[in-house]
């Protein structure tokens, strides 16, 4: 049986110390770029494959980042997910995922995990950084219990959140423009002569809703235009939420608004299926916009006119950051900010 290699017999084989072969399998920037390509070149030649567990006990660190999502049917979290694990193996590190499906509570897909029980996990193991992406943190009222968890976790290990900063937590934070996605939509609605507009989707429960409802109002404010809270309707995030918006705002009144901006392309979807089973077409009975694309959206009929948040600038992003902090430099106090772009297609 051929005898398996160990970091020793590759720092012999290179002709380097075992500190110097430690360093380049873990991305230590203090070596020569002429030591790394030698290093590395033996490795590729042996086909070495150093057990995390050794590493770690060298450096400390296991090449494992941990992705908590709150729920990864969710295209939004899917984009992201995708983006971070591809720039994780770029930087050489694996992803654990954490399904925790606390943003679909009504779901029978899988049992809601507690997120503070999944940041217990993650202290007591051997994770590198820990990359939050919705869950508790995206709520009005963050559970005390959750933020305990979460300082504990802040404090033991680099932590980025993508959402918001939560006051007296330590930890890096990439921040979506919640505000200016409904601005670009709200507005497209305007130039194109709409006044009556209604909107739908999103929780009340989830503080991205009241920003997304606060920048809708205040475009309608700055037109001299007036919202309608009867054709405001805020039940959820998913397909079957566009649909029952539909259904309420037909149930509150026989007129339907002129156009509707919803909180992302699923519930615009579920909303134009609504219309067209009652014989209503869009664009040309009503126009409706999204606040936030997934993709194929562009493939469906009509075309959403909606707005891209740039997923695949937002997993760069935070990689990056994480980078900055696994290689205890300084960290930016600021949040990061993702700009938005509109994407114009048929449904208005």
């Amino acid at each position: 049986m051929k005898k398996s290699l160990t970091i020793k017999d590759i720092a012999e084989l290179a002709n380097v110390s075992i500190a110097t072969v430690s360093r380049v399998l873990n991305n230590n920037s203090w070596v020569s770029d002429k030591t790394r390509a030698r290093v590395e070149k033996v490795i590729q030649e042996q086909q070495f494959s150093p057990n995390l567990l050794a590493r770690g006990m060298i450096s400390k660190k296991t090449q494992t980042l941990a992705i908590v999502v709150s729920d990864i049917s969710n295209p939004y979290f899917v984009m992201l997910v995708a983006q971070i694990e591809n720039e994780s193996l770029r930087a050489g590190y694996k992803v654990t995922l954490y399904d925790t499906q606390s943003a679909n509570k009504s779901s029978s897909q899988g049992e809601i995990i507690p997120e503070e029980n999944i940041f217990n996990s993650i202290t007591d193991s051997q994770i590198d950084g820990v990359i939050i992406l919705g869950g508790n943190i995206d709520y009005n009222n963050v559970p005390n219990s959750y933020l305990q968890e979460l300082k504990k976790l802040s404090s033991a290990i680099p932590v980025i959140v993508v959402g918001r900063q939560l006051a007296d937590v330590d930890y890096s934070c990439v921040e979506r423009d919640q505000s200016g996605c409904v601005t670009l939509a709200t507005n497209h609605l305007i130039s194109k002569g709409y006044k009556n507009i209604g909107f739908i989707g999103g929780s009340k429960s989830v503080y991205i809703t009241h920003q997304r409802v606060d920048a809708f109002r205040n475009a309608l404010n700055n037109a001299n235009l007036q919202a309608d809270d009867n054709n405001i309707v805020l039940n959820n995030f998913y397909l079957q939420h566009g649909y029952e918006a539909i259904e309420k705002l037909l149930a509150q009144s026989e007129k339907l608004p002129e156009a509707i901006v919803a909180i992302n392309d699923h519930v615009a979807k579920g909303a134009i299926r609504a219309l067209k089973d009652r014989q209503i077409s869009v664009p040309e009975d009503i126009a409706i916009v999204s606040c936030e694309y997934f993709p194929g959206s562009e493939y469906f009929i009509p075309r959403i006119t909606t707005v891209n948040h740039h997923n695949e600038l937002i997993g760069k992003t935070v990689m990056q950051i994480l980078m900055t902090l696994l290689r205890d430099e300084a960290k930016s106090t600021v949040p990061e900010k993702i700009q938005v772009s509109f994407m114009p297609g048929e449904s208005c």
